[in-house]
Protein backbone atom coordinates (compact mmCIF):
# COMPACT_ATOMS: atom_id res chain seq x y z
CA UNK A 1 0.00 0.00 0.00
CA UNK A 2 0.94 3.32 -0.98
CA UNK A 3 2.42 5.99 1.95
CA UNK A 4 0.54 9.30 2.80
CA UNK A 5 -0.38 11.85 0.75
CA UNK A 6 0.89 15.17 1.16
CA UNK A 7 2.94 17.94 -0.72
CA UNK A 8 6.56 18.72 -0.67
CA UNK A 9 5.97 22.13 1.52
CA UNK A 10 3.85 20.29 3.61
CA UNK A 11 6.48 17.75 4.42
CA UNK A 12 9.00 20.52 4.81
CA UNK A 13 7.22 22.14 7.49
CA UNK A 14 6.29 18.93 9.57
CA UNK A 15 10.41 18.73 8.91
CA UNK A 16 11.02 21.74 10.52
CA UNK A 17 8.70 21.51 13.18
CA UNK A 18 11.16 18.26 13.92
CA UNK A 19 14.30 20.34 13.99
CA UNK A 20 12.44 22.67 16.71
CA UNK A 21 11.86 19.41 18.80
CA UNK A 22 15.00 18.38 18.27
CA UNK A 23 17.25 21.51 19.17
CA UNK A 24 14.99 21.86 22.24
CA UNK A 25 16.29 18.17 22.91
CA UNK A 26 19.35 19.42 22.78
CA UNK A 27 20.37 18.36 19.30
CA UNK A 28 23.22 20.91 17.71
CA UNK A 29 23.82 22.25 14.33
CA UNK A 30 26.03 19.02 13.52
CA UNK A 31 22.92 16.91 14.49
CA UNK A 32 20.41 18.85 12.36
CA UNK A 33 22.71 18.99 9.64
CA UNK A 34 22.95 14.83 9.16
CA UNK A 35 19.31 14.87 9.37
CA UNK A 36 18.37 17.01 6.72
CA UNK A 37 21.33 14.88 4.48
CA UNK A 38 20.45 11.21 6.05
CA UNK A 39 16.60 11.41 6.44
CA UNK A 40 17.22 10.57 10.65
CA UNK A 41 15.96 12.25 13.36
CA UNK A 42 17.92 14.71 14.69
CA UNK A 43 17.40 13.57 18.32
CA UNK A 44 18.69 9.95 17.42
CA UNK A 45 21.71 11.01 15.50
CA UNK A 46 22.64 13.00 19.07
CA UNK A 47 21.65 10.23 20.57
CA UNK A 48 23.79 7.87 18.38
CA UNK A 49 26.69 10.08 18.05
CA UNK A 50 27.23 10.02 21.84
CA UNK A 51 26.82 6.56 22.27
CA UNK A 52 29.35 5.48 19.62
CA UNK A 53 31.45 7.54 21.51
CA UNK A 54 30.85 6.56 24.82
CA UNK A 55 31.24 2.81 23.96
CA UNK A 56 33.84 3.33 21.38
CA UNK A 57 31.83 2.04 18.65
CA UNK A 58 31.19 2.50 14.66
CA UNK A 59 27.82 1.85 13.61
CA UNK A 60 27.03 2.21 9.73
CA UNK A 61 23.26 2.87 8.97
CA UNK A 62 21.51 3.12 5.51
CA UNK A 63 18.89 5.79 5.77
CA UNK A 64 15.61 6.13 4.69
CA UNK A 65 14.28 8.73 2.21
CA UNK A 66 15.11 12.53 3.75
CA UNK A 67 11.72 13.25 3.65
CA UNK A 68 10.95 10.52 6.51
CA UNK A 69 12.18 12.89 8.85
CA UNK A 70 9.28 14.94 9.13
CA UNK A 71 7.53 11.99 10.81
CA UNK A 72 10.34 10.22 13.09
CA UNK A 73 7.89 10.29 16.85
CA UNK A 74 5.11 10.87 14.78
CA UNK A 75 4.26 7.68 13.50
CA UNK A 76 5.89 3.81 14.31
CA UNK A 77 8.93 2.88 12.46
CA UNK A 78 8.11 0.57 9.59
CA UNK A 79 7.87 -3.06 10.75
CA UNK A 80 10.42 -5.99 9.46
CA UNK A 81 6.97 -7.65 8.53
CA UNK A 82 5.52 -5.08 6.12
CA UNK A 83 7.21 -5.78 2.61
CA UNK A 84 5.17 -2.67 1.18
CA UNK A 85 7.48 0.07 -0.09
CA UNK A 86 7.76 3.83 1.23
CA UNK A 87 6.56 6.63 -0.97
CA UNK A 88 7.89 9.89 -1.64
CA UNK A 89 7.61 10.58 2.14
CA UNK A 90 9.17 8.10 3.44
CA UNK A 91 5.77 6.71 4.87
CA UNK A 92 3.77 3.20 4.64
CA UNK A 93 0.60 1.97 5.13
CA UNK A 94 1.18 -1.48 6.73
CA UNK A 95 -1.72 -4.02 7.57
CA UNK A 96 -5.08 -3.05 9.02
CA UNK A 97 -4.15 0.67 7.53
CA UNK A 98 -1.58 1.65 10.10
CA UNK A 99 1.09 4.36 8.70
CA UNK A 100 4.54 3.44 9.48
CA UNK A 101 7.97 5.54 8.49
CA UNK A 102 10.76 4.19 6.73
CA UNK A 103 13.16 2.87 9.64
CA UNK A 104 16.75 2.97 9.92
CA UNK A 105 18.98 -0.28 8.48
CA UNK A 106 22.08 -0.93 10.10
CA UNK A 107 24.41 -2.17 7.40
CA UNK A 108 27.12 -3.43 10.37
CA UNK A 109 28.61 -2.38 14.08
CA UNK A 110 31.91 -2.69 15.26
CA UNK A 111 33.99 -2.43 18.18
CA UNK A 112 37.53 -0.15 18.57
CA UNK A 113 40.03 -2.50 19.51
CA UNK A 114 43.22 0.02 19.88
CA UNK A 115 44.74 -1.19 16.49
CA UNK A 116 41.89 -1.50 14.04
CA UNK A 117 38.16 -2.59 14.10
CA UNK A 118 36.46 -5.36 15.46
CA UNK A 119 32.88 -6.94 14.27
CA UNK A 120 29.90 -7.30 16.43
CA UNK A 121 27.90 -9.81 14.52
CA UNK A 122 24.01 -8.38 14.83
CA UNK A 123 21.61 -11.26 13.11
CA UNK A 124 20.81 -14.59 14.16
CA UNK A 125 23.26 -16.96 15.11
CA UNK A 126 22.23 -19.68 12.46
CA UNK A 127 23.57 -18.32 9.47
CA UNK A 128 20.87 -17.69 6.69
CA UNK A 129 18.23 -17.03 9.05
CA UNK A 130 15.99 -14.38 9.27
CA UNK A 131 14.85 -14.66 12.41
CA UNK A 132 16.82 -16.55 15.69
CA UNK A 133 18.51 -16.36 18.93
CA UNK A 134 21.59 -13.12 18.93
CA UNK A 135 24.23 -13.50 20.95
CA UNK A 136 24.18 -11.77 24.46
CA UNK A 137 26.08 -8.49 23.05
CA UNK A 138 24.32 -8.05 19.95
CA UNK A 139 20.80 -8.03 22.13
CA UNK A 140 22.06 -5.94 24.88
CA UNK A 141 23.22 -3.48 22.52
CA UNK A 142 20.17 -3.11 20.34
CA UNK A 143 17.84 -3.16 23.44
CA UNK A 144 20.04 -0.35 25.02
CA UNK A 145 19.61 1.70 21.86
CA UNK A 146 15.92 1.00 21.08
CA UNK A 147 14.87 2.65 24.63
CA UNK A 148 16.40 5.98 23.52
CA UNK A 149 15.81 6.60 19.84
CA UNK A 150 13.08 8.06 18.36
CA UNK A 151 12.62 5.32 15.77
CA UNK A 152 13.56 2.30 16.81
CA UNK A 153 15.63 -0.46 15.43
CA UNK A 154 13.68 -2.86 13.66
CA UNK A 155 16.32 -6.08 12.71
CA UNK A 156 19.56 -6.70 12.98
CA UNK A 157 22.39 -5.79 10.44
CA UNK A 158 22.02 -6.16 7.05
CA UNK A 159 25.68 -7.37 6.33
CA UNK A 160 25.53 -10.17 8.74
CA UNK A 161 22.57 -11.68 7.17
CA UNK A 162 24.09 -14.11 4.88
CA UNK A 163 21.23 -15.45 2.86
CA UNK A 164 20.47 -15.54 -0.64
CA UNK A 165 17.55 -13.21 0.59
CA UNK A 166 19.43 -10.50 1.47
CA UNK A 167 18.70 -7.20 -0.43
CA UNK A 168 22.14 -6.06 -1.24
CA UNK A 169 22.86 -2.31 -1.81
CA UNK A 170 21.25 -0.19 -4.84
CA UNK A 171 22.71 2.79 -6.35
CA UNK A 172 19.93 4.88 -4.77
CA UNK A 173 21.00 4.03 -1.35
CA UNK A 174 22.42 6.51 1.26
CA UNK A 175 24.19 6.07 4.51
CA UNK A 176 25.23 7.49 7.56
CA UNK A 177 28.80 5.91 9.28
CA UNK A 178 28.98 7.01 13.44
CA UNK A 179 32.56 6.09 14.55
CA UNK A 180 33.02 6.76 18.00
CA UNK A 181 30.70 10.35 17.96
CA UNK A 182 31.66 11.58 14.33
CA UNK A 183 29.00 11.14 11.81
CA UNK A 184 29.51 11.14 8.52
CA UNK A 185 27.70 11.16 5.39
CA UNK A 186 28.06 9.04 2.60
CA UNK A 187 25.80 9.31 -0.39
CA UNK A 188 25.91 5.97 -1.98
CA UNK A 189 27.13 2.47 -1.65
CA UNK A 190 30.44 3.86 -3.52
CA UNK A 191 31.48 5.93 -1.40
CA UNK A 192 29.67 3.41 1.56
CA UNK A 193 32.68 1.07 0.33
CA UNK A 194 34.76 3.44 0.50
CA UNK A 195 34.26 4.62 3.91
CA UNK A 196 34.95 0.56 4.80
CA UNK A 197 37.73 0.36 2.82
CA UNK A 198 39.22 3.27 4.78
CA UNK A 199 38.95 1.65 7.97
CA UNK A 200 39.55 -1.69 7.22
CA UNK A 201 36.12 -3.27 7.05
CA UNK A 202 35.37 -6.27 5.00
CA UNK A 203 32.66 -4.87 2.21
CA UNK A 204 30.77 -8.05 1.44
CA UNK A 205 28.72 -6.43 -1.67
CA UNK A 206 29.71 -7.31 -5.01
CA UNK A 207 29.06 -6.76 -8.63
CA UNK A 208 25.30 -5.00 -8.91
CA UNK A 209 25.61 -4.95 -5.45
CA UNK A 210 24.33 -8.13 -4.63
CA UNK A 211 25.57 -9.72 -1.11
CA UNK A 212 28.55 -12.09 -1.52
CA UNK A 213 28.87 -13.70 2.06
CA UNK A 214 31.93 -13.83 4.80
CA UNK A 215 34.76 -12.21 4.00
CA UNK A 216 38.33 -12.82 6.03
CA UNK A 217 37.98 -14.77 9.34
CA UNK A 218 37.20 -12.34 12.29
CA UNK A 219 35.30 -9.31 9.38
CA UNK A 220 31.91 -10.93 8.67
Amino acid sequence: MAGLNISSAGVADLALGKEREARAAGADGLDILMSQRSGMDARDIMYLRAFTRERGLMIIVRCPKRSARAFHGTVPAKTFATKGKTNETGTVYGAGGHLMVSDYDMMSVWRATGTGWQKIHVSALTPGAARGPWSAEARDLVREMNSHLVTRLQHGCQDDFHSPNNPGVKMADHFLALKAGEPTYLPDPIHCENYYSAHGLFWPYGVGGKHCGTGPAGSA
